[in-house]
Protein backbone atom coordinates (compact mmCIF):
# COMPACT_ATOMS: atom_id res chain seq x y z
CA UNK A 1 0.00 0.00 0.00
CA UNK A 2 1.05 3.23 -0.65
CA UNK A 3 2.23 6.14 1.76
CA UNK A 4 -1.09 7.95 0.38
CA UNK A 5 -3.37 4.97 1.19
CA UNK A 6 -1.70 4.04 4.48
CA UNK A 7 -2.62 7.46 5.49
CA UNK A 8 -6.40 7.32 4.17
CA UNK A 9 -6.63 4.41 6.19
CA UNK A 10 -5.51 5.96 9.25
CA UNK A 11 -7.45 9.29 8.86
CA UNK A 12 -10.72 7.40 7.98
CA UNK A 13 -10.41 5.40 11.51
CA UNK A 14 -10.63 8.59 13.65
CA UNK A 15 -12.96 10.04 11.25
CA UNK A 16 -15.66 9.50 13.41
CA UNK A 17 -14.09 11.20 16.74
CA UNK A 18 -12.74 14.33 14.58
CA UNK A 19 -16.29 14.53 13.37
CA UNK A 20 -17.60 15.01 16.65
CA UNK A 21 -14.86 17.67 17.14
CA UNK A 22 -16.07 20.08 14.27
CA UNK A 23 -13.25 18.99 11.35
CA UNK A 24 -15.48 16.93 9.41
CA UNK A 25 -15.07 18.47 6.28
CA UNK A 26 -11.52 19.08 6.43
CA UNK A 27 -10.80 15.64 7.03
CA UNK A 28 -12.73 14.11 4.64
CA UNK A 29 -11.17 16.65 2.29
CA UNK A 30 -7.79 15.87 3.41
CA UNK A 31 -8.36 12.49 2.92
CA UNK A 32 -9.92 12.14 -0.79
CA UNK A 33 -7.61 14.71 -2.33
CA UNK A 34 -4.49 13.16 -1.05
CA UNK A 35 -5.57 9.79 -2.12
CA UNK A 36 -7.03 10.59 -5.77
CA UNK A 37 -4.02 12.54 -5.95
CA UNK A 38 -1.77 9.37 -5.34
CA UNK A 39 -4.01 7.17 -7.36
CA UNK A 40 -6.08 8.68 -10.10
CA UNK A 41 -4.29 10.24 -13.38
CA UNK A 42 -4.68 10.87 -17.19
CA UNK A 43 -3.40 7.10 -17.25
CA UNK A 44 -6.04 5.71 -15.59
CA UNK A 45 -8.81 7.56 -16.71
CA UNK A 46 -7.85 6.30 -20.11
CA UNK A 47 -7.23 2.63 -19.01
CA UNK A 48 -10.78 2.92 -17.70
CA UNK A 49 -12.16 3.43 -21.24
CA UNK A 50 -11.50 0.35 -22.20
CA UNK A 51 -11.88 -1.45 -18.94
CA UNK A 52 -15.84 -2.26 -17.41
CA UNK A 53 -14.43 -1.26 -13.72
CA UNK A 54 -11.26 -0.85 -12.71
CA UNK A 55 -11.24 -3.09 -9.75
CA UNK A 56 -7.60 -2.19 -8.39
CA UNK A 57 -8.32 1.14 -8.12
CA UNK A 58 -12.12 0.50 -6.47
CA UNK A 59 -10.46 -1.87 -3.99
CA UNK A 60 -8.01 1.25 -3.57
CA UNK A 61 -10.64 3.49 -2.95
CA UNK A 62 -13.03 0.98 -0.56
CA UNK A 63 -10.22 0.20 1.34
CA UNK A 64 -10.51 3.57 4.17
CA UNK A 65 -14.28 3.03 3.58
CA UNK A 66 -14.81 6.29 1.00
CA UNK A 67 -17.68 4.55 -0.56
CA UNK A 68 -19.76 4.34 2.60
CA UNK A 69 -19.32 8.23 3.80
CA UNK A 70 -22.31 9.11 4.19
CA UNK A 71 -24.44 6.28 5.59
CA UNK A 72 -24.90 5.40 8.58
CA UNK A 73 -22.37 3.35 10.17
CA UNK A 74 -25.26 1.31 12.23
CA UNK A 75 -26.21 0.29 8.82
CA UNK A 76 -23.09 -0.40 7.75
CA UNK A 77 -21.30 2.63 5.86
CA UNK A 78 -18.52 4.85 7.10
CA UNK A 79 -21.05 7.08 8.75
CA UNK A 80 -20.82 11.41 7.92
CA UNK A 81 -23.29 13.93 7.04
CA UNK A 82 -24.29 14.83 3.88
CA UNK A 83 -21.93 17.15 3.74
CA UNK A 84 -19.00 14.97 3.29
CA UNK A 85 -20.54 13.20 0.27
CA UNK A 86 -20.60 16.89 -1.48
CA UNK A 87 -16.51 16.87 -0.24
CA UNK A 88 -15.79 13.22 -1.66
CA UNK A 89 -17.74 13.82 -4.94
CA UNK A 90 -16.27 17.50 -5.60
CA UNK A 91 -12.78 15.74 -4.71
CA UNK A 92 -13.80 12.80 -7.40
CA UNK A 93 -15.14 15.51 -10.07
CA UNK A 94 -11.67 17.21 -9.49
CA UNK A 95 -9.80 14.11 -10.17
CA UNK A 96 -11.40 12.29 -12.79
CA UNK A 97 -12.26 9.53 -10.60
CA UNK A 98 -13.33 6.65 -12.92
CA UNK A 99 -15.19 4.71 -10.93
CA UNK A 100 -19.35 4.84 -9.89
CA UNK A 101 -18.72 7.03 -6.57
CA UNK A 102 -22.27 8.33 -6.70
CA UNK A 103 -23.94 6.13 -7.84
CA UNK A 104 -22.93 3.66 -4.90
CA UNK A 105 -23.77 6.37 -2.82
CA UNK A 106 -26.96 6.46 -4.11
CA UNK A 107 -27.42 2.93 -4.44
CA UNK A 108 -26.82 2.62 -0.66
CA UNK A 109 -28.67 5.11 0.27
CA UNK A 110 -31.96 3.97 -0.91
CA UNK A 111 -31.11 0.33 0.31
CA UNK A 112 -30.30 1.50 4.35
CA UNK A 113 -33.38 3.67 4.44
CA UNK A 114 -35.30 0.82 3.41
CA UNK A 115 -34.09 -1.47 5.91
CA UNK A 116 -31.35 -3.29 4.27
CA UNK A 117 -27.42 -3.18 5.91
CA UNK A 118 -24.42 -2.64 3.62
CA UNK A 119 -22.47 -5.97 3.56
CA UNK A 120 -18.91 -5.88 2.25
CA UNK A 121 -17.25 -3.87 -0.34
CA UNK A 122 -17.68 -4.42 -3.85
CA UNK A 123 -19.72 -1.32 -5.88
CA UNK A 124 -23.46 -1.07 -6.41
CA UNK A 125 -25.02 1.22 -9.13
CA UNK A 126 -28.49 2.72 -9.37
CA UNK A 127 -31.21 2.43 -12.32
CA UNK A 128 -31.97 6.52 -12.60
CA UNK A 129 -35.74 7.01 -13.04
CA UNK A 130 -38.13 6.44 -14.10
CA UNK A 131 -37.98 2.88 -14.24
CA UNK A 132 -40.34 0.81 -16.59
CA UNK A 133 -40.16 -3.32 -14.04
CA UNK A 134 -43.10 -5.52 -14.18
CA UNK A 135 -42.97 -6.38 -10.58
CA UNK A 136 -44.73 -9.69 -9.65
CA UNK A 137 -43.97 -10.33 -5.76
CA UNK A 138 -39.97 -10.75 -6.09
CA UNK A 139 -40.07 -11.46 -9.95
CA UNK A 140 -39.12 -8.68 -12.43
CA UNK A 141 -39.49 -8.36 -15.70
CA UNK A 142 -38.02 -5.33 -17.85
CA UNK A 143 -34.78 -3.01 -19.14
CA UNK A 144 -32.75 -0.98 -17.25
CA UNK A 145 -31.34 1.53 -19.54
CA UNK A 146 -28.81 4.07 -19.58
CA UNK A 147 -27.00 2.32 -15.97
CA UNK A 148 -24.25 3.71 -14.89
CA UNK A 149 -21.54 0.39 -14.46
CA UNK A 150 -24.61 -1.39 -14.90
CA UNK A 151 -22.46 -4.40 -16.12
CA UNK A 152 -19.69 -4.49 -13.48
CA UNK A 153 -21.64 -3.89 -10.37
CA UNK A 154 -22.43 -5.91 -7.29
CA UNK A 155 -26.04 -5.38 -7.24
CA UNK A 156 -28.39 -2.98 -9.47
CA UNK A 157 -30.97 -0.80 -7.24
CA UNK A 158 -34.27 0.29 -8.65
CA UNK A 159 -36.70 2.46 -7.31
CA UNK A 160 -40.55 1.63 -8.56
CA UNK A 161 -43.56 3.72 -7.39
CA UNK A 162 -46.73 1.64 -7.94
CA UNK A 163 -50.11 2.31 -6.68
CA UNK A 164 -49.28 -0.15 -3.67
CA UNK A 165 -46.05 2.22 -2.72
CA UNK A 166 -42.87 2.86 -3.09
CA UNK A 167 -40.27 -0.12 -3.55
CA UNK A 168 -36.74 -0.66 -3.60
CA UNK A 169 -35.29 -3.24 -6.23
CA UNK A 170 -31.97 -5.03 -5.66
CA UNK A 171 -31.18 -6.89 -8.39
CA UNK A 172 -28.51 -9.22 -9.14
CA UNK A 173 -26.49 -7.46 -12.70
CA UNK A 174 -26.09 -11.78 -13.63
CA UNK A 175 -29.69 -12.21 -13.93
CA UNK A 176 -29.67 -10.08 -17.01
CA UNK A 177 -28.85 -10.03 -20.68
CA UNK A 178 -26.58 -7.26 -20.59
CA UNK A 179 -26.29 -4.73 -23.78
CA UNK A 180 -22.98 -2.48 -23.08
CA UNK A 181 -22.68 1.18 -23.61
CA UNK A 182 -20.78 4.44 -22.61
CA UNK A 183 -20.86 7.97 -22.60
CA UNK A 184 -19.25 10.82 -24.33
CA UNK A 185 -16.50 10.47 -21.91
CA UNK A 186 -16.19 6.75 -21.80
CA UNK A 187 -17.99 5.48 -18.59
CA UNK A 188 -20.00 2.55 -18.84
CA UNK A 189 -23.74 3.32 -19.62
CA UNK A 190 -25.33 -0.26 -20.03
CA UNK A 191 -28.94 -1.76 -20.44
CA UNK A 192 -30.09 -4.59 -18.78
CA UNK A 193 -32.79 -6.91 -19.57
CA UNK A 194 -34.27 -8.87 -16.77
CA UNK A 195 -36.88 -12.03 -17.77
CA UNK A 196 -38.59 -13.17 -14.87
CA UNK A 197 -35.26 -12.60 -12.64
CA UNK A 198 -35.65 -12.42 -8.63
CA UNK A 199 -35.23 -9.51 -6.69
CA UNK A 200 -35.13 -8.79 -2.96
CA UNK A 201 -37.90 -6.33 -2.35
CA UNK A 202 -38.38 -3.50 -0.29
CA UNK A 203 -40.95 -1.30 0.78
CA UNK A 204 -39.31 2.38 0.38
CA UNK A 205 -39.46 5.25 2.81
CA UNK A 206 -38.02 7.41 0.03
CA UNK A 207 -39.48 8.76 -3.13
CA UNK A 208 -38.36 8.66 -6.57
CA UNK A 209 -38.87 12.64 -5.93
CA UNK A 210 -35.91 12.87 -3.26
CA UNK A 211 -33.46 10.37 -4.86
CA UNK A 212 -34.03 12.81 -7.65
CA UNK A 213 -33.14 15.97 -5.71
CA UNK A 214 -29.98 14.09 -4.10
CA UNK A 215 -28.61 12.68 -7.67
CA UNK A 216 -28.93 16.29 -8.96
CA UNK A 217 -27.09 17.93 -5.94
CA UNK A 218 -24.70 15.16 -5.97
CA UNK A 219 -23.80 15.22 -9.59
CA UNK A 220 -23.47 19.13 -9.62
CA UNK A 221 -20.70 18.46 -6.93
CA UNK A 222 -19.10 16.51 -9.48
CA UNK A 223 -19.23 19.14 -12.21
CA UNK A 224 -18.14 21.42 -9.49
CA UNK A 225 -14.70 19.38 -9.04
CA UNK A 226 -14.47 18.79 -12.53
CA UNK A 227 -15.07 22.66 -13.93
CA UNK A 228 -12.67 23.26 -10.57
CA UNK A 229 -9.99 21.09 -12.58
CA UNK A 230 -10.51 22.98 -15.83
CA UNK A 231 -9.73 26.39 -13.98
CA UNK A 232 -6.68 25.02 -12.33
CA UNK A 233 -5.13 22.68 -15.88
CA UNK A 234 -5.71 26.14 -17.92
CA UNK A 235 -4.36 28.65 -15.30
CA UNK A 236 -1.07 26.24 -15.43
CA UNK A 237 -0.97 25.94 -19.18
CA UNK A 238 -1.26 29.59 -20.11
CA UNK A 239 1.31 30.55 -17.78
CA UNK A 240 3.90 28.24 -19.21
CA UNK A 241 2.93 28.57 -22.86
CA UNK A 242 4.52 31.70 -24.19
CA UNK A 243 3.76 33.22 -27.70
CA UNK A 244 5.68 36.50 -28.50
CA UNK A 245 8.38 36.48 -25.74
CA UNK A 246 5.77 36.18 -23.24
CA UNK A 247 3.11 34.02 -21.23
CA UNK A 248 -0.21 33.62 -22.85
CA UNK A 249 -1.76 34.55 -19.50
CA UNK A 250 -0.84 37.61 -19.81
CA UNK A 251 -3.36 38.59 -22.74
CA UNK A 252 -6.12 39.78 -22.12
CA UNK A 253 -8.42 38.06 -23.93
CA UNK A 254 -6.80 35.12 -22.47
CA UNK A 255 -7.13 36.52 -18.82
CA UNK A 256 -10.88 36.77 -19.32
CA UNK A 257 -11.04 33.18 -20.04
CA UNK A 258 -9.08 32.12 -16.95
CA UNK A 259 -11.93 34.58 -15.27
CA UNK A 260 -14.62 32.89 -16.15
CA UNK A 261 -13.28 29.33 -15.31
CA UNK A 262 -12.35 30.51 -11.59
CA UNK A 263 -16.24 32.10 -11.65
CA UNK A 264 -17.96 28.73 -12.53
CA UNK A 265 -16.42 26.96 -10.48
CA UNK A 266 -16.84 28.75 -7.19
CA UNK A 267 -20.61 29.31 -8.28
CA UNK A 268 -21.34 26.53 -8.62
CA UNK A 269 -20.14 25.41 -5.55
CA UNK A 270 -21.11 27.62 -3.80
CA UNK A 271 -24.66 26.45 -4.77
CA UNK A 272 -24.05 22.77 -4.08
CA UNK A 273 -22.85 23.33 -0.80
CA UNK A 274 -25.85 25.87 -0.21
CA UNK A 275 -28.45 23.06 -1.79
CA UNK A 276 -27.26 19.95 0.00
CA UNK A 277 -27.73 22.41 3.15
CA UNK A 278 -31.36 22.54 2.35
CA UNK A 279 -31.16 18.92 1.48
CA UNK A 280 -30.49 18.20 5.07
CA UNK A 281 -32.72 20.74 6.87
CA UNK A 282 -35.57 20.35 4.40
CA UNK A 283 -36.40 23.71 3.39
CA UNK A 284 -37.09 24.79 -0.06
CA UNK A 285 -35.09 21.19 -0.96
CA UNK A 286 -36.94 21.31 -4.50
CA UNK A 287 -35.68 24.69 -5.87
CA UNK A 288 -31.84 24.45 -3.99
CA UNK A 289 -31.45 20.97 -5.47
CA UNK A 290 -32.80 21.08 -9.02
CA UNK A 291 -31.38 25.41 -9.41
CA UNK A 292 -27.93 23.50 -8.35
CA UNK A 293 -28.11 21.24 -10.97
CA UNK A 294 -29.29 24.12 -14.03
CA UNK A 295 -26.68 26.55 -12.44
CA UNK A 296 -23.66 23.75 -12.88
CA UNK A 297 -25.56 23.02 -16.21
CA UNK A 298 -25.10 26.14 -17.44
CA UNK A 299 -21.58 26.80 -16.13
CA UNK A 300 -20.52 23.65 -17.54
CA UNK A 301 -20.71 25.03 -21.14
CA UNK A 302 -18.97 28.25 -20.53
CA UNK A 303 -16.40 26.27 -18.72
CA UNK A 304 -16.12 23.99 -21.43
CA UNK A 305 -15.96 26.51 -23.79
CA UNK A 306 -13.13 28.89 -22.10
CA UNK A 307 -11.36 25.87 -21.22
CA UNK A 308 -10.70 24.70 -24.99
CA UNK A 309 -10.58 28.55 -26.49
CA UNK A 310 -7.52 29.13 -24.12
CA UNK A 311 -5.70 25.78 -24.27
CA UNK A 312 -6.44 25.91 -28.34
CA UNK A 313 -5.14 22.79 -30.22
CA UNK A 314 -3.64 20.84 -27.84
CA UNK A 315 -6.63 20.71 -25.52
CA UNK A 316 -8.37 18.14 -28.19
CA UNK A 317 -5.87 15.33 -28.00
CA UNK A 318 -5.78 12.27 -25.65
CA UNK A 319 -2.96 13.01 -24.68
CA UNK A 320 -4.19 15.80 -22.63
CA UNK A 321 -5.75 15.99 -19.65
CA UNK A 322 -8.12 18.92 -20.30
CA UNK A 323 -10.79 16.60 -21.95
CA UNK A 324 -11.09 14.16 -19.31
CA UNK A 325 -12.76 17.13 -17.58
CA UNK A 326 -14.64 18.63 -20.58
CA UNK A 327 -16.26 15.34 -21.53
CA UNK A 328 -17.54 14.72 -18.50
CA UNK A 329 -19.31 17.63 -17.87
CA UNK A 330 -20.80 17.03 -21.12
CA UNK A 331 -21.52 13.87 -20.26
CA UNK A 332 -22.97 15.10 -16.53
CA UNK A 333 -25.25 18.00 -17.73
CA UNK A 334 -27.70 15.17 -19.07
CA UNK A 335 -27.87 13.42 -15.73
CA UNK A 336 -30.09 13.99 -13.21
CA UNK A 337 -31.98 16.70 -15.00
CA UNK A 338 -31.44 17.82 -18.14
CA UNK A 339 -30.81 21.72 -18.23
CA UNK A 340 -34.20 22.34 -20.36
CA UNK A 341 -36.36 20.23 -18.22
CA UNK A 342 -34.96 21.74 -15.16
CA UNK A 343 -35.39 24.87 -16.28
CA UNK A 344 -39.50 24.21 -17.41
CA UNK A 345 -40.01 22.88 -13.68
CA UNK A 346 -38.48 25.85 -11.80
CA UNK A 347 -39.99 28.28 -14.18
CA UNK A 348 -43.13 26.57 -13.66
CA UNK A 349 -43.25 26.39 -9.97
CA UNK A 350 -42.46 30.50 -9.98
CA UNK A 351 -45.16 31.72 -12.75
CA UNK A 352 -47.63 29.32 -10.39
CA UNK A 353 -46.51 30.97 -7.17
CA UNK A 354 -46.61 34.56 -8.51
CA UNK A 355 -42.74 35.29 -7.21
CA UNK A 356 -39.46 33.72 -7.06
CA UNK A 357 -39.18 34.21 -3.52
CA UNK A 358 -41.78 32.46 -2.68
CA UNK A 359 -39.93 29.51 -4.71
CA UNK A 360 -36.98 30.10 -3.26
CA UNK A 361 -37.91 30.76 0.35
CA UNK A 362 -40.70 28.02 1.21
CA UNK A 363 -39.98 25.23 3.60
CA UNK A 364 -40.64 22.65 1.04
CA UNK A 365 -44.77 23.07 0.45
CA UNK A 366 -44.45 24.08 -2.64
CA UNK A 367 -43.22 21.61 -4.96
CA UNK A 368 -40.52 22.24 -8.21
Amino acid sequence: MSDAADHASHRAADLASRRAAGNADHDVEELVNRLFADKVGHNAVLEAESSPLLHDLWDTVAGPGLPGIGIEEAAGGSGGTLADVVTLLSAAGRHAVPLPLLEHHLALWLFTASGGRAEGGAPWTVAPPPVALSVDGTTVTGTLRDVAWGGSAERVVAPVETGAGAMVLVLDPADAEITAGRDIAGQPRDALAFDGATAEVLPSTVTVEQLARRGAVLRAAQMAGAMTAVHELTQRYTAEREQFGRPVGTFQSVRTHLVFLAQMAVMTQVSVDRAAAALACGRAASFAAYAAKLLADQNAAVSIRSGHQAHGAIGMTREYALQDYTRRLNAWRGDWGTEQALADRIGAAVAGAGRVAAVAMDEGVLSV
